[in-house]
């Protein structure tokens, strides 16, 4: 059976939003049981409709129709995570904001993502690299694992633009980055 690149994405999006839509969900069951618990049960319910608000946006952005009147959804996006990781710079297309995705996944506890020009980095204390990441981003290498679909829709997005990216790794340093090289 062969996986298309439609299929990983949106399961991959399904999964970032399963959880906080399961939370609306269990909130309103709470409400109905439990009515004297109102004022916690509100509080999940706004904290989960944030998630859920912030990673739509984000998703539409990422993957959706181009909306140039929209602000960077990246930062609210990141805040989501069950990781603190900080964004320096700014995302200015659909390319930047699937690649600091795919960087911030490797970020198991948390960290930075600096967007430079040509290069994306992330640094942090502890990474977990796929490793048929590398193949994913450079040669576009077909896989199955939704966990990789970002970096599969980044590498077809770069195609697209004439970009192919390098990827490097500082194990000392903890640091992955993306660097965009133009095809000549």
């Amino acid at each position: 059976m062969s996986v298309s690149l439609t299929n990983l994405v949106y399961t991959r999006i399904s999964h970032d939003l399963s959880n906080a839509a399961g939370a609306v969900y269990n909130g309103t069951e709470l409400l109905a049981e439990d009515p004297v618990g109102v004022q916690e049960t509100a509080v999940l319910l706004q904290n989960s409709a944030r998630v859920l608000m912030a990673r739509l946006k984000f998703f539409r952005q990422a993957f959706g129709l181009p909306n140039i009147e929209a602000d960077d959804a990246t930062p609210d996006y990141l805040e989501t995570l069950s990781t603190p990781v900080k964004l320096i710079g700014f995302c200015v297309d659909p390319l930047c904001k699937v690649c600091v995705m795919v960087l911030a996944d490797c970020l198991i506890r948390g960290g930075t993502v600096q967007i430079e020009d040509d290069k994306i980095t992330a640094t942090g204390p502890a990474l977990k690299v796929a490793p048929e990441l590398r193949c994913v981003l450079e040669d576009g290498q077909s896989v199955t694992n939704p966990a990789l679909a970002p970096a599969l829709y980044a590498f077809h997005l770069a195609q697209k633009q004439h970009i192919r990216f390098l990827f490097q790794l500082d194990e000392e340093k903890q640091v992955i980055s993306l660097k965009k090289v133009v095809n000549s």
